[in-house]
């Protein structure tokens, strides 16, 4: 990989701007999750049931991207589905292992290890960079992981665009975390919450897209 990752990451939000469809869905799903009950209130009963929804979607849109990649169509939600979700969910779960043995411990001890949560969670998101474009291009499972480290550590200052970028929307985050000690209103909350989602699933998606193109272009010519 010779040339800069910040051409791929311009194709890409090109893609995204020529084919945002996809897209709609779970920025509205976003809308749902910080909607408040009353304008002083907290969240609504919705933010249960888009968690669920974006859970089962998220696959689909990430292979109507990867069709449009390779293929140059959109393919329907039962097709993306049957081919993608199983494999997205074992990894996804794989991944977020050590989150969640992170999240028991501090449970049962009684500490939130919060700080650490928090750079665990933005190292995963960095090491997913390839990872998951992979399991939708090859559909396999641990051969994705592996190839995926492999080529964000032996390509690091190609990839560096693609992670500093990933490590945004965590940052933005924390930010928000920050200002939500000393606002009260729910409602402008919800805006900023709302402005803060619509950010990260725009970098999360021209990240994916980005690496797709890279992985199909670079390793899976052949």
């Amino acid at each position: 990989m010779t040339t800069d990752a910040k051409t791929y990451l311009l194709r890409a939000a090109k893609i995204i701007k020529a084919s945002p469809n996809p897209l709609i869905l779970p920025a509205v799903l976003g809308l749902m999750l910080y909607m408040p009950a009353a304008p002083d209130g907290s969240p609504s009963g919705f933010y249960a049931l888009s968690m669920l929804i974006l859970f089962i979607i998220m696959p689909v849109i990430y292979g109507q991207y990867i069709e449009l990649i390779t293929h140059n169509r959109f393919n329907t939600f039962a097709v993306l589905f049957r081919k993608h979700w199983l494999n997205y969910f074992i990894v996804s779960l794989f991944l977020g292992v050590p989150l969640l043995i992170l999240s028991g411990l501090g449970h049962a001890m009684g500490l939130s290890f919060w700080g650490v949560i928090k750079a665990l969670s933005i190292f995963v998101d960095i090491l997913s960079i390839y990872i998951f474009p992979l399991v939708f291009l090859t559909r396999k499972k641990t051969k994705s992981i592996s190839l995926g480290i492999k080529c964000l550590f032996g390509n690091m200052n190609f990839s560096l665009p693609l992670v500093i970028l990933a490590a945004i929307p965590s940052v933005l985050n924390l930010f928000i975390a920050e200002i939500s000690e000393t606002v009260t209103m729910s409602m402008p909350m919800m805006l900023l919450d709302f402005f803060s989602w619509i950010v990260s699933l725009f970098i999360e998606f021209v990240i994916f897209i980005a690496a797709a193109l890279i992985l199909k272009e670079k390793l899976l010519q052949s």
